[in-house]
Order: structure tokens, then C-alpha cells, then sequence
């Protein structure tokens, strides 16, 4: 399990949190938190993390570092959190994925992923080949070649225009590829809520403040958020199995 990450905090994590920065001095509360973590003081170095995090600071690193220190207090619930909340902001970071799979050991439940068949399986890998912010590069690259394609046509000799129409047509299916891709992964960052159960364990119920326990999930496990009723939050797992939990009883993604 990868220990955690000296990023220096250049800029104060960059402009985007000049504000936090001005009102807080992130950049020694990082230093200091991971000087407690290698003193193994983990429960100050949580603090610490923390008031980074309270001061309105998103950065992946700072996420994976808290995640590494209550996975140390072995507050597997909270360290799940944060390693997914860093994984949102990363999603291609080996250190993170890595960190993933081996907190999941600690996991009570062993919840089956659904079955895919070799054309999914090979979808979804080209799916997850590529960051969002690469994609976007790809897509505006490609469209800025659909351009230059279109203005040497309207000049080319009909010869070389059906070659131009040829690359083209290939540019435009890549790009649709590409496009689909992103959108989904757009929609799956904004609109699809996931969370992590906090409790030791939780019971599901048939509706909220319901007697039919329809299934328990334990700390440490993810689910997807359907729908917030009260206090009361609709939450399914990859089985597509569904149940009302307690919204207090887990952390969101």
C-alpha cells in the first residue's frame, strides 16, 4: 500500500484556490500533516488533512494522504471515502487504484460485479483508457482537423477531395468515440451519486423508517444514491439490489 504523496503544494495547489489560500495557510498545515504521518501520530495528521479540506481546498493528493491515515487508524469506512474522492478528481492514478484494491481487502462485503460480455469488457477498457481532460484534448483536436479537412476540400482536385472525405469520414467516427465517451463520463461525475457506508453496518429497509430489512452492507462498502427522501436516502449495489439507508449512515463520493 503506497504510504502517501509529497506533492509540494506549489501555489497553494495552483490559482484555482487562491481564495482558501489567503485565508488559510494550507501550504505548512501539508507539511505538518505529513510530518505527523511519518511520525505515525495519524490522528493529528487527520486533523490537519482535515482544516485543509474545511478551508476549501480539492485536491487529490490531500484526499489520498487522509485516505492512507484512517485506513492507518483503521477507520476503513472514511478511507474508502476519501481514497474515491481522490480517485474522482485522478481516475488514472495507479497509486490510488492500487490503495483501492487493497483497502477492499478489509471489506466485510463481497458484493459480485455483474458479468460482461467480451465486447463490453472491451468497451468499457477503452472507456477507462483515457482521462476526461485527455478526451477533451482528443475531441478538440479532432474537430480543429475536421476543420483543415474542410477548407482543403473546397480546394482540392476531386481526386484528393475523396481522399479528404475518406479521412474525414474515419475522424468523424473516432471523434463520435470520443464524444460518447466523455458525455458518459461527464453525466457519471455530476448526476450519478455514489456513496460509502460509514457505519459498522447498516441495514436496508423496504422505505424509510420500513420494518423489511431488504439487505445489510457493512463500513466500508459502495453504493449508488437514487434518491434523497428526509433523512432517508435510496441506495442500490452493483447487483442492482435496492434499499432505503439511513443518509447519516454514509458519506457521499
Amino acid at each position: 500500500m503506497k504510504a502517501f504523496k509529497l506533492f509540494a503544494v506549489l501555489f497553494g495547489f495552483g490559482m484555482a484556490f487562491a481564495g482558501a489560500i489567503s485565508a488559510a495557510p494550507v501550504d505548512a498545515w501539508f507539511d505538518k500533516a505529513n510530518a505527523l504521518y511519518e511520525q505515525q501520530n495519524y490522528d493529528s495528521a487527520a486533523v490537519y488533512y482535515d482544516k485543509i479540506i474545511s478551508a476549501g481546498t480539492n485536491n487529490h493528493a490531500v484526499f489520498f494522504n487522509l485516505g492512507n491515515t484512517y485506513f492507518r487508524l483503521k477507520k476503513i469506512g472514511l478511507a474508502m471515502l476519501f481514497f474515491e474522492k481522490a480517485l474522482k478528481l485522478a481516475p488514472n492514478d495507479p497509486d490510488i487504484i492500487g490503495n483501492i484494491k487493497y483497502a477492499q481487502a478489509s471489506i466485510v462485503d463481497r458484493i459480485p460485479t455483474p458479468d460482461n460480455s467480451f465486447v463490453e469488457a472491451a468497451l468499457m477498457r477503452l472507456h477507462h483508457l483515457f482521462s476526461l481532460t485527455t478526451q477533451l484534448w482528443v475531441i478538440f483536436a479532432l474537430l480543429l482537423a475536421l476543420g483543415i479537412f474542410f477548407c482543403l476540400g473546397l480546394f482540392a482536385s476531386p481526386n484528393v477531395r475523396l481522399w479528404i472525405i475518406y479521412l474525414s469520414s474515419m475522424v468523424i467516427i473516432i471523434l463520435t468515440g470520443f464524444a460518447v465517451s466523455a458525455g458518459i463520463k461527464i453525466y457519471a461525475h455530476e448526476k450519478v451519486p455514489y456513496a460509502i457506508v460509514l457505519s459498522s453496518s447498516v441495514e436496508a429497509k423496504n422505505q424509510p423508517n420500513g420494518n423489511k430489512v431488504l439487505f445489510t452492507v457493512h463500513e466500508g462498502t459502495k453504493f449508488r444514491i437514487r434518491k434523497q427522501v428526509g433523512d432517508w436516502s435510496l441506495v442500490s449495489l452493483p447487483t442492482g439490489v435496492s434499499g432505503w439507508v439511513p443518509t447519516s449512515s454514509c458519506g457521499s463520493i
